[in-house]
């Protein structure tokens, strides 16, 4: 166990470990695994919630910020996702043990565990039943309750601890110096699992009793390594990308740009000399990018007081669009209220289906210019984007190709909805070009029970159209990269959602069946592949590697690791391919989809998916957490959401 007490955390290390069959081989995929805990119980968090608001908000505090997070239990050590809070049950309460007998949750916890709740007023945490103790319950002939947990005996745990520490860069730094082991060290933590997995007499005898044994040294499995991948853009180009292409890209111009003549900076009265600044400098710098930007109209808005600024804002741009008709809008935002962001790309995005680039104000920092020209130049390339630009491309082998990423999230504002995100490429008629470089976004909300996508007859439908409005023909090639699939629903997703896609397919016409290839994409695998240098020592694969034998289960599986780090270890990219009409050799399938690794606009280096798929993951997000509604349609060919 690790501590961090600056930051109140803790960090557990264990493993994750799981046996499978492997083309005719049982391995075992042991992964080292890492959990944040907080040193706060869940009654201290409660506690400061009702310290630190009125008491007509404590109960909606606490059902914010504890419902959906999950915990672990100090006394048994086993983590549950919080759902509810039974607000007229506390620890005074009776529950019906398995024996029939009745007792209070304070003297179950004494006799079991000799612990004392000191509070006897705090309410109960809920947590659901899982399908699995529905089943186990069913199976004993025993009612499904749902587990009550008290909140002193619980501690926050997850990812949702890093919430308040988003920009603490420091804090990131210290926690990566636990978590990111380099390949070396991981391979020797590993090894010495494996050594007391047998040393132990217990694991040794049931290891006896299977007649099995584990090997004492990693799977040797071989791969291919891409070829590097030049990127493109219109005076220039980088042939060396291992490391990324931001050099490239100070001096790139854009390959497509949209002349900037009419919009408006949106700022508070204390920003004015910040907004001048970055009006200035966004000039200066887009100019080399053959991006031009003519002056803003500059609108002061009202001091807001102790107030939130997020009325003023919004009304501001809808008062401001009827007099003109802006291209964008830019809103410096006196600090990073998320009231105040949802309220600006609600106005925009919503009701007047107009770009928008919200900056805080403290990233315009006079005190540190090539700092703050860094981040300038990155809103820039940004607005270009949102304006319909394109900044550069690398050649894909196909015509006539069409690239669609399709992803979920879950709405904040309504928890049995999620969000369907599909982007769809609009550009790439002719062999050997900068193709895949225009999108079409779609999104709608759907029921989160849902176990695959609805809506995507009609979002296939609109991108067919749209592409053969550009090129007056329709794609012959489509590959289609699904995230957010877990093993348990290929079949549904197969049977569901490829369906929709044929249905779209014969609705353009019934001889039309263009070569389709339908991934599914699996970010959060526990797979790590080392390769072995001249000294026998382990480090990271180089970028590009594919493997696709001995560790994969099915024909047309593979890995990719698209991403180099100085870092820890790198993480591989698994790909499952649930349909293929395409009948490309494998070698190709992962070429094809390595280069899509590096058309993402917002970062100058590759990335773990393809680019469509990580669009239609931020389309995705931002509907579920400030929208919550879909975007108007006179957005659908903007990256609107970078």
């Amino acid at each position: 166990m690790h501590e961090l007490p600056k930051y109140h955390l803790k960090v557990a290390s264990g493993y994750k470990a799981s046996i499978e069959v492997y083309q005719s081989k049982l391995l075992l995929c042991t992964e080292i695994a890492h959990k944040l805990i907080n040193f706060d119980t869940v009654w201290d968090v409660m506690e400061r919630l009702y310290r630190d608001c009125r008491p007509d908000e404590y109960k909606d505090m606490c059902m914010n910020q504890l419902v959906g997070t999950t915990v672990m239990t100090n006394y048994n050590k086993k983590t549950y996702k919080i759902d509810d809070i039974y607000w007229d049950q506390t620890p005074e309460c009776k529950f019906q043990k398995r024996d029939g007998s009745q007792i209070t949750f304070a003297d179950y916890y004494y006799e079991n565990y000799k612990i004392k709740i000191r509070n006897m007023r705090q309410p109960l945490l809920v947590s659901l039943p899982k399908e699995k103790d529905k089943n186990r319950a069913k199976n004993a002939n025993e009612p499904v309750r749902p587990i009550l947990l008290v909140p002193e005996l619980c501690l926050s745990t997850g990812t949702i601890l890093l919430k308040k520490f988003e920009k603490d860069f420091a804090m990131k730094k210290d926690l990566d110096a636990i978590t990111k082991l380099n390949p070396q060290i991981r391979i020797d933590r590993l090894r010495k699992f494996l050594d007391k997995i047998t040393r132990q007499p217990e694991a040794r005898k049931d290891l006896e009793n299977w007649q099995m044994e584990f090997s004492t040294d990693v799977v040797k499995t071989s791969a291919t390594v891409q070829a590097t991948i030049t990127v493109q853009f219109k005076n220039t180009s980088s042939t060396n990308t291992e490391r990324g292409w931001n050099n490239a890209m100070k001096d790139g111009v854009h390959l497509a740009s949209v002349p900037l003549r009419n919009w408006i900076i949106f700022f508070m009265p204390r920003d004015e000399q910040r907004a001048n600044m970055l009006m200035s400098e966004l000039q200066s710098v887009s100019d080399p990018m053959g991006f031009r930007i003519d002056r803003a109209q500059m609108i002061r808005l009202p001091d807001s007081g102790r107030g939130s600024s997020a009325v003023l804002f919004a009304s501001g741009i809808k008062e401001a669009v009827q007099s003109s008709n802006p291209q964008i809008v830019l809103c410096i935002l006196p600090n990073t209220a998320k009231d105040v962001y949802d309220s600006i790309k609600q106005t925009c995005c919503i009701d007047l289906g107009l770009p928008s680039q919200c900056v805080t104000s403290n990233l315009i920092n006079t005190h540190n210019m090539n700092k703050t020209k860094s981040a300038i130049t990155k809103i820039a390339i940004q607005m270009n984007c949102k304006l319909g630009g394109e900044i550069w491309g690398v050649t894909i082998p196909m015509k006539n190709i069409m690239v669609i990423g399709i992803d979920l999230n879950k709405d904040s504002n309504k928890k049995n909805m999620s969000v369907v995100a599909f982007v769809a490429s609009l550009n790439g008629t002719q062999e050997n070009r900068l193709n895949c470089t225009k999108y079409f976004s779609r999104c709608q909300l759907h029921p989160t029970d849902d176990e695959f996508c609805s809506g995507l007859e009609v979002f296939m439908l609109d991108a067919l159209y749209k592409y053969f409005e550009r090129n007056n023909t329709y794609p012959d090639r489509i590959f289609i990269y699904r995230d957010g699939v877990s093993d348990g629903q290929f079949r549904k997703v197969e049977d569901n959602e490829i369906s929709q896609l044929n249905a779209a397919f014969s609705k353009i016409n019934e001889n039309y069946n263009p070569k389709t290839t339908f991934f599914v994409v699996k970010k959060r695998g526990t797979a790590r592949f080392f390769l072995k240098d001249n000294r026998n020592d382990f480090q990271n694969p180089p970028i590009g590697t594919a493997i696709d034998t001995g560790v994969t289960k099915n024909a047309g599986e593979f890995y990719l690791i698209s991403q180099s780090t100085n870092q820890g270890t790198v993480s591989p990219t698994h790909f499952h391919v649930l349909k293929d009409t395409n009948e490309l050799p494998a070698d190709k399938l992962q070429n094809i989809t390595y280069r899509f690794t590096h058309l993402y606009y917002n970062w100058p280096a590759q990335i773990r998916v393809p680019a469509p798929c990580h669009y239609a993951t931020k389309l995705a997000r931002m509907v579920g957490e400030s929208l919550h509604r879909p975007h108007a349609p006179s957005l659908d060919d903007k990256l609107f959401y970078l």
